[in-house]
């Protein structure tokens, strides 16, 4: 059974939901109150996520997805992969703390 996010009942799942668009108000709010130095910083985080990471985690998972239509056997390469990647971004976050 597929599971849906909690705030999607029907339609597009690609329309954010009310909880997303909440917490991009508190996150817009917040930037408000940000000097220029702390600005800049996030900035060039959210740059880096959406011209770099983003990208090649869609680039990625597409190639997954078409290799796992070709022969789902491979779900555990999958799921191995998923796992290296999700540490690999995880150092990576936490070294730019």
């Amino acid at each position: 059974m597929e599971q849906k996010h909690p705030e999607i009942e029907e339609g597009n799942p690609l329309e954010p939901t009310i909880g997303e668009q909440l917490r991009l108000a508190d996150f817009n709010n917040k930037l408000e109150r940000l000097d220029r130095a702390e600005l800049l910083e996030i900035a060039k985080l959210l740059a880096k996520q959406a011209l770099v990471t983003q990208p090649s985690a869609i680039r990625f998972l597409a190639r997954e997805a078409a290799q796992n239509l070709v022969n789902p056997a491979t779900s555990e390469r999958w799921m191995e992969n998923a796992k290296k990647i999700s540490a690999a971004l995880k150092d990576e976050l936490q070294g730019e703390e």
